[in-house]
């Protein structure tokens, strides 16, 4: 039976300096997360991410270091890649509670040490109804001249919060596969093997067919969800 269960985290690390947005390049990705706007923002406003990466994506980041400041505005944050031999440092730049919209500015490493004149990021959580929301983040870079020919671009591993879409290749036939999706398995799975993601797990209705309704709760970052199958 799968052993396996896949979070995808991913994490945007752009380029931005004060050029003018003709000058910039864009990468746009947009993912929606089974949370409220308001949750997710919490989240992404101040220092979460950077302790959910931390906690999360080890096999990404060694570690992460915060240099100045508690979360706001002018904090400095700095990201050590596996194994241990580049780094990026950025400064949030922008959070804008109204809107829903964090920059972050890149101080060095990344795309900034191959020849990038400016690295950005923003995030910004839409919300699309009462407990689902979209966070689109933004990557903004520009290539200084001399640079051009070789065409540097920022590197793109972190955030997806709380996504279970990628591609998995499992040892195991299709048809139990499909048993351990299709009611409640793959819920009884991660309460087993992803304590340190999921503290609890609770069928509020129904035994796993449609219309159940499964109350997640999760460590600590994000609070309860229910997702109905």
């Amino acid at each position: 039976m799968l052993k396996q269960f896949s979070l995808v985290f991913f994490v945007l690390l752009a380029c931005y300096n004060g050029v003018n947005s003709r000058e910039l390049k864009h990468i746009t990705k947009e993912l929606e997360v089974i949370a409220p706007a308001s949750e997710a923002w919490e989240l992404y406003r101040n220092l979460g991410l950077i302790n959910l990466i931390d906690r999360e994506l080890t096999n990404i980041f060694e570690s992460t270091e915060v240099l100045k400041g508690d979360g706001g505005v002018g904090t400095v944050v700095k990201l050590t890649f596996v194994p241990g031999n580049s780094s990026y440092t950025e400064k949030f730049t922008v959070i804008d509670d109204q809107r829903r919209v964090k920059e972050t500015k890149g101080l060095e490493g990344d795309c900034l040490a191959i020849g990038c004149s400016v690295q950005i990021l923003e995030y910004e959580i839409i919300e699309k109804s009462q407990n689902s929301s979209i966070i689109k983040s933004t990557i903004s870079y520009a290539v200084k001249e001399e640079f051009q020919a070789k065409d540097p671009k920022p590197s793109i591993q972190v955030v997806e919060a709380i996504h279970i879409t990628n591609e998995l290749e499992v040892n195991a036939p299709a048809s139990e596969v499909w048993e351990l999706y299709r009611n409640l398995g793959l819920f009884e799975l991660a309460a087993n093997e992803l304590k340190n993601v999921v503290q609890s797990l609770q069928v509020l209705k129904g035994d796993g067919e449609v219309g159940t309704v499964v109350k997640t709760t999760f460590v600590p970052v994000l609070q309860p969800l229910q997702n109905t199958l």
